[in-house]
């Protein structure tokens, strides 16, 4: 039986070992193909999802500077503050990191697309939104052998569209 320790090292052996055949595998598509020019973009969200980002990260930097300077907003309404604006009042560095992370969390869960599409010369020849995942290299070398085959005039401009869009 092995010890964990021993586990941990053969999977840190695999995971150098995945590193190394990945080089070879990006050497051999530069060599395969020279004259590629490799692009990235942002595939953009769907618009309301980005007006809600935005409005978010307006409205983030609003409720900070409220905490910073103790103003009650709910006084304004004639609203008595509730319980976690009194508490956020007495723990103003904790209140502000947390409303912070927590709206930076829902604004890159908005932005998120999930995409990862791959085009050849403004022509698509893969898409994660269709089939659910990545490619391999070696499906992605033969749609590349293929599409090259079938275009030779221009010279390549492999794109692709990330999975995170940038505000």
């Amino acid at each position: 039986m092995q010890s964990t320790g021993a586990r941990s090292s053969e999977d840190h052996s695999q995971m150098d070992l995945d590193i190394i055949i990945q080089n070879i595998s990006d050497l051999h598509f530069l060599r395969r193909y020279p004259d590629i020019r490799i692009e990235g973009e942002n595939y953009l969200p769907v618009p309301i999802y980005r007006h809600i980002a935005s409005f978010l990260s307006i409205f983030k930097l609003l409720v900070i500077g409220l905490i910073i300077i103790g103003k009650d907003p709910f006084a304004f309404f004639g609203v008595q503050a509730p319980g976690i604006w009194e508490w956020g009042q007495q723990n103003k560095i904790y209140a502000c990191m947390m409303v912070f992370f927590f709206s930076n969390m829902i604004e890159n869960q908005l932005m998120s697309t999930g995409a990862f599409e791959i085009t050849l010369n403004d022509v698509p020849v893969w898409s994660k939104l269709e089939s659910g995942h990545l490619p391999s290299m070696q499906q992605l070398l033969q749609i590349l052998d293929n599409e090259m085959k079938m275009n030779l005039k221009a010279p390549p401009c492999l794109r692709w569209a990330s999975l995170w869009a940038v505000k």
